[in-house]
């Protein structure tokens, strides 16, 4: 620019005019001298833009890498913006590859309805969407209602892309009953309607589909070595694949669900999973965690665990994208016992038994994931409490029996934060006394299962009626008791 005659070259000043950039330019001006590439998370859509038109190839891949080291399902919309504004072929390919791995994730968030018919069509036709053909078909409706003039023909295109013996038969008549869209399309009507006839019979139903598929629980069974999934509404109990040998070896202690697998996690922090709508699926062991007797719950399509039954302020999260664990910032109290729950975007870290003052604790240490912080809850349990378990829905936080060795006993008690509020209230107690056992969601009912002197009952909560009841006496199993989990079967 300044060795031809312009305005420019005579005042020797150039203006960027796109970008109020002052800290970026000056940071392409270091890195011109020193090569050093970092920039906080919240200048990099702007410092990649001022880097590519000053021709910085090296800052732009740099930067790129930041990125795709960063790329999680909330930061993936930005970052796939800046991949195609600025046409970083590696790192499109790497949000491509996220978005196939965690498409359930991104498409519950607001910002999936502004994405583009080829990337939408790319997420529907490619096999290696990990997803369900019902889950994909509920979010391509989704996403075509969103602007249905639009994205119409688009739609009408792409559902007959579908594998549709491959969607539940009582969602395939829900669709030709009710769905507007596919009455436009004789086409897509018909197919929907064959495949409904070629099916084999069972138990039909119109009733009405949200985006979540039917959940129900699953227990880890000692005696036969299996999981066995129970249907809360049919009150039946299914067999599901054997438990690997190693994992019975190792003592399983803890698990979790993220998208289609259950990762478990020994004693020893030996860790697996099992894709486990796949009937033929085996065990993966994956990367250990140096934690032991570790407590974990899932978080933005991340593990997040603390070691349990040991004093400890650890905190390690796992990528399943790369199959690592990583130490994260260490929490202030250094407990045992505590309780462990994701909710509000957070990790919740409640109660537990201090070996400092010997007894029970009612603090609750929250971890934020976007700034790397741990921060006491402004309020505290009304009940200390260790040995409790925890489970969230969007209203709050449930925390349910556990023990108090103040007052030597077993507890009843429930509490629960409010995430409107923030503040925590007793509710109506259980029917039995617990500790040392599991709880869970399931269409925004609490369950608990097991739990010491009590491992056979499963007790469900309603927070409509607010009140407690025994829906099931389990017969003949010996479940691991801290690794029952809701998922959607």
């Amino acid at each position: 620019m300044l060795s031809h005659e312009n305005v420019e070259t005579k005042s020797g000043v150039v203006e960027i005019k796109e970008f109020e950039v002052e800290v970026c330019v000056k940071k392409c001006v270091d890195f011109i001298y020193t090569g050093d590439a970092y920039v906080a998370k919240e200048k990099r859509e702007t410092l990649m833009g001022v880097a590519h038109m000053m021709q910085l190839q090296r800052l732009c891949d740099s930067i790129a890498i930041f990125l795709e080291d960063d790329l999680d399902p909330r930061s993936f919309f930005q970052t796939k913006k800046i991949a195609n504004r600025y046409n970083c072929k590696q790192l499109e390919e790497k949000c491509n590859q996220f978005a196939l791995q965690r498409f359930k994730e991104i498409a519950q968030s607001d910002e999936f309805m502004d994405l583009d018919e080829k990337f939408i069509s790319f997420l529907i036709e490619s096999k290696k969407t990990k997803a369900k053909e019902g889950g994909k078909c509920k979010m391509l409706l989704a996403w075509t209602k969103h602007d249905i003039d639009e994205r119409k023909e688009c739609f009408l295109s792409l559902v007959m892309k579908f594998q549709l013996t491959k969607m539940t038969l009582s969602y395939r008549r829900f669709l030709v009953e009710n769905e507007p869209l596919i009455f436009e399309s004789m086409q897509s009507l018909r197919s929907l309607t064959l495949s409904i006839l070629d099916s084999h019979p069972e138990n039909i139903s119109s009733k009405d589909f949200d985006l979540t598929e039917n959940e129900q629980l699953v227990v880890f069974d000692q005696t036969s070595q299996r999981m066995h999934c129970h249907d809360i509404d049919a009150k039946t109990w299914t067999p599901m694949q054997t438990i690997d040998q190693a994992i019975i070896q190792n003592t399983l202690h803890s698990a979790v669900v993220i998208e289609s697998y259950i990762y478990v996690i020994c004693r020893n922090g030996s860790f697996y999973r099992l894709e486990y709508a796949e009937s033929n699926a085996k065990w993966e062991q994956m990367t250990n965690t140096n934690l032991q007797w570790a407590c974990v719950v899932a978080l933005d399509g991340f593990v997040h665990g603390i070691e349990y039954q040991n004093y400890s302020n650890v905190l390690e999260r796992y990528d399943p994208s790369n199959n690592r664990w990583t130490r994260l910032t260490n929490k202030s109290l250094i407990l045992a016992f505590e309780s462990l729950v994701a909710a509000d975007g957070k990790v919740f870290c409640i109660a537990g038994y201090s070996n400092q003052i010997g007894r029970a604790t009612n603090q609750v240490e929250i971890y934020d994931p976007v700034t790397s912080t741990w921060s006491m809850d402004n309020g505290s349990l009304n009940e200390a409490r260790y040995q409790a378990s925890a489970t969230a829905t969007e209203e709050g936080i449930y925390v349910v029996g556990g023990y108090d060795n103040n007052r030597g006993s077993t507890l009843t008690t429930v509490e629960f934060r409010s995430s409107v509020t923030n503040t925590w209230m007793m509710l109506k107690p259980m029917k039995n006394a617990r500790q040392f056992f599991s709880s869970c969601v399931i269409d925004k009912k609490v369950y608990v299962i097991g739990g010491n002197g009590n491992p056979a009952n499963i007790e469900e909560y309603d927070p409509e009626t607010e009140e407690w009841r025994i829906i099931e006496t389990i017969q003949g199993k010996d479940n691991f008791p801290r690794a029952t989990v809701a998922l959607s079967i």
